[in-house]
């Protein structure tokens, strides 16, 4: 009986303090739980963006650019000090007629008995002058006419005119034809000579170049058919005197 009393008293008991102990066991409930703090955003995988190729990711300054080479000229040059004609582009060293050029106001040069040493295919053609000094006056400088003696007239040992073949005999003659003077560029030592007018070319014969005083000379291969090439020749007692050929007859 005791125990039965004791039952009922304590489920009392509890019915009484049951509000209050339940508030004091969800207050510490939620003292011992800890506080939830919101979730910090995952990190992202970073997209990687990959260049388009021929493309560099950073631009690199440009290095100075190296200075351009300077141009080779267009045409040889030569390596040794003369006088060298220019045709089809390639260098002919012209080699000097021995003594000194008469002045152009004297019609004939004495007899030259020679040949040319220097024969060109083509008469489009220039002239370099390669000196020591560099200079050359352009006054004095020329390309003129050595025509051939064809024949020479003369008497024989009986006292009777008679015509004979010059054999190979040429005299420098007093035509001329203009070349301008001018410099190569880079080439102190060195100098042009080409004709004043464009497209100037020199008929077939032989010509000499004047320098300073100095001849060299030079053939244009071809058939001669410029009158100036050719002369004829009259011995007299007093001396030679030359005359232009006669026309060819037709």
């Amino acid at each position: 009986m005791t125990a039965i009393l004791l039952l009922i008293a304590g489920a009392g008991t509890a019915a009484v303090y049951w509000p209050r102990l339940k508030a004091q066991l969800t207050a510490s409930s939620q003292v011992a739980r800890p506080e939830r703090t919101p979730k910090s955003p995952e990190p992202q995988p970073t997209a990687i963006t990959t260049p388009p190729v021929g493309a560099t990711a950073e631009r690199t300054p440009e290095s100075p650019k190296e200075p351009a080479q300077a141009a080779y000229p267009s045409m040889p040059l030569p390596t040794t000090f003369g006088v060298y004609a220019l045709s089809e582009g390639q260098l002919h060293e012209l080699k000097p007629v021995p003594g000194k050029i008469p002045d152009r106001r004297v019609a004939i040069s004495a007899a030259i008995n020679t040949p040319s040493a220097t024969t060109l295919m083509d008469g489009d053609v220039k002239f370099v002058v390669f000196r020591p000094d560099g200079g050359v006056d352009a006054s004095g400088t020329e390309v003129r006419v050595i025509a051939k003696v064809s024949r020479s007239m003369g008497v024989d040992a009986s006292g009777k005119a008679a015509i004979v073949s010059a054999g190979d005999s040429w005299v420098i003659r007093s035509t001329s034809y203009p070349y301008k003077v001018g410099p190569i560029d880079d080439q102190s030592r060195m100098l042009l000579l080409q004709p004043e007018q464009d497209g100037f070319a020199l008929a077939p014969g032989r010509y000499i170049v004047v320098v300073k005083g100095m001849g060299y000379d030079f053939t244009v291969a071809g058939t001669i058919t410029d009158p100036n090439q050719c002369v004829e020749r009259i011995n007299a007692a007093n001396g030679a005197f030359y005359s232009p050929c006669p026309p060819p007859r037709r």
